[in-house]
């Protein structure tokens, strides 16, 4: 949508996905990418709205991801191109995060002013235990070292050392206040669960489709494939070539500029294939975790009409 921003328009979001992270949002990002009446960037996570104007002091081998955009000016260069009949999305997982939504809320009303009313938000949510190994696996590729639960009861300490937000395992898995928040807030909100894009992903994704206002009937040619997925590898000469190729290879950047967004996919997801597996969390844990996680679950399933007593259940 246009906005007038200090007496100039600008081309800003129609639509965000704010999360939550591990959730499945950079498929769905990918199925809303296809439709050829939507724009996303490639570059999701610009986390924008979270950090505006100010970038966070974050220890520097621990930094949130590849790109962190501040400055309003550059945020508008990844809109300002596009045609002029698409509609604009951007995919930021730290909006939902509980100890940002507050600045994510006031940032965005703050240059979307009036406009904001017109704004239309997706939220996808997942098992919040699973959703915290998830995040945590992801992490075993860049410098987590300590045993899940040591490192979840870690946070407070890393915290006060600058360590980034990334490394909350817990705090991205609180919904409840923020997925509030946000009702309050706006007054377009969808709210689905990851079982959904899951178990159902081409109807869930026509709803999405029909929600952001564009040809619901259309169908992906990508729906059904899981992008993201956390995974580690199988051994340790696995985890010598990923930190050599992948984690620091100086031409990765150069990669994505000359090769082709699918060709990347369809690399990545043969090196996932031979070299990865996906780990799984002992039942102590994921027991101790539920008990952890009851009451907020409890208070969003009353919140999003949705039953999520499944997410309690003993394996």
């Amino acid at each position: 949508m246009i906005i007038n921003v200090n007496g100039k328009n600008v081309k800003l979001p129609d639509f965000f996905i704010v999360g939550a992270a591990k959730s499945g949002t950079t498929s769905l990002a990918k199925y809303l990418t296809e439709h050829p009446e939507v724009y996303i960037p490639p570059e999701k996570e610009l986390h924008f709205f979270a950090f505006a104007g100010e970038k966070p002091m974050y220890y520097k081998e621990h930094i949130l991801g590849p790109i962190l955009v501040t400055d309003f000016n550059e945020y508008c260069k990844y809109f300002e191109n596009t045609e002029a009949n698409k509609i604009l999305g951007e995919a930021s997982v730290t909006y939902l995060y509980s100890g940002l939504v507050d600045k994510v809320l006031k940032n965005i009303s703050s240059f979307y002013k009036e406009k904001k009313s017109e704004l239309k938000i997706l939220i996808i949510l997942r098992n919040p235990v699973d959703r915290a190994y998830s995040q945590y696996t992801t992490r075993l590729l860049q410098r987590e070292n300590l045993p899940f639960l040591e490192a979840c009861n870690k946070w407070s300490e890393r915290k006060k050392n600058n360590w980034s937000i990334a490394y909350d395992y817990i705090g991205f898995s609180f919904y409840y206040e923020a997925v509030k928040k946000y009702m309050e807030n706006f007054k377009f909100v969808k709210i689905f669960l990851y079982e959904d894009l899951k178990n159902k992903p081409l109807e869930t994704i026509q709803e999405v489709y029909e929600f952001i206002g564009v040809d619901p009937e259309y169908i992906p040619l990508n729906i059904g494939k899981k992008y993201n997925v956390s995974k580690v590898p199988k051994n340790k000469l696995y985890w010598n070539a990923y930190n050599f190729f992948v984690s620091k290879n100086p031409l990765k950047p150069i990669a994505k500029k000359v090769l082709p967004n699918k060709l990347i996919d369809i690399i990545k997801e043969k090196v996932d294939t031979k070299l990865f597996y996906k780990p799984k969390l002992d039942k102590i844990s994921r027991k101790n975790l539920k008990d952890f996680f009851r009451e907020d679950i409890l208070k969003l399933q009353e919140l999003i009409g949705r039953d999520l007593s499944h997410w309690l259940k003993e394996d």
